[in-house]
């Protein structure tokens, strides 16, 4: 079995693939090379640089065409990377985070568009051998606080004792709340063994100085965790 995790965005798609207990890491980014964050982990993660021309184009018609050409492109470079690791036989599980509305990675209806385009072409050519899911950022959330941290659990009721079982990380934040940090600090203390994992670790204190997690680390983690997920769901 084959396991995948693929966080879809326009400008910073991650891809994590685990085969034969083996797992590779891709990013499809329009972050440049000497980025200090790409350069420092390209041990890791295989690095795709991606370029959008569409809005240099002041025609309006011609942007939405180009545009649409691009991603078309851009979908293709991933389904590529898929397929130099996956036979037309195995037998393939994959995790495909849904959208997030409160999303900052660019307007919705481009990242519906993206999204769309590589959606259609992974069900053309992996569906008769493969298992995909659409998982709710939520559903990501809430699971990998479940995988990484003990839940707390409080008896209430006086006559009638119940037991409600909270998730929360360690600070005490319940796991629909997590954001990047969250997901971040999470895969740190995970149990996951990778090399990013360790070189994150060793850097955290560095990492932690920024005021957002620096791309592309948030969406790898993000594809990771949905790996991890569809890896040992049932």
């Amino acid at each position: 079995m084959i396991f995948i995790g693929l966080d879809v965005s326009k400008v910073s798609t991650a891809l994590c693939i685990e085969k034969n207990d083996i797992t590779k890491l891709y990013s499809y980014t329009t972050k440049k090379d000497n980025n200090i964050w790409i350069k420092d982990t390209s041990d890791f993660i295989n690095y795709r640089n991606i370029i959008y021309n569409y809005s240099d184009e002041n025609d309006y018609s011609k942007s939405e065409l180009l545009k649409l050409h691009e991603f078309d492109y851009v979908s293709d470079l991933i389904i590529n990377d898929i397929f130099d690791n996956v036979k037309m036989l195995d037998s393939i599980r994959i995790g495909i985070e849904g959208y997030s509305y409160s999303s900052k990675k660019g307007p919705i209806i481009d990242i519906i568009e993206f999204t769309t385009t590589l959606k259609i072409k992974l069900m053309h050519k992996l569906i008769k051998y493969s298992d995909i899911q659409i998982i709710a950022p939520l559903s990501l959330k809430t699971n990998t606080c479940r995988s990484v941290y003990k839940p707390r659990i409080e008896s209430v009721g006086k006559r009638i004792i119940k037991q409600v079982i909270h998730y929360e990380n360690d600070k005490g934040k319940q796991a629909t709340k997590f954001d990047k940090w969250d997901m971040f600090y999470a895969f740190n203390k995970s149990n996951i063994n990778l090399n990013l994992k360790d070189w994150c670790k060793e850097y955290e204190d560095k990492i932690s100085k920024n005021k957002e997690v620096p791309k592309p680390l948030d969406d790898i983690i993000d594809a990771i965790f949905l790996k991890e997920m569809v890896k040992n769901s049932k």
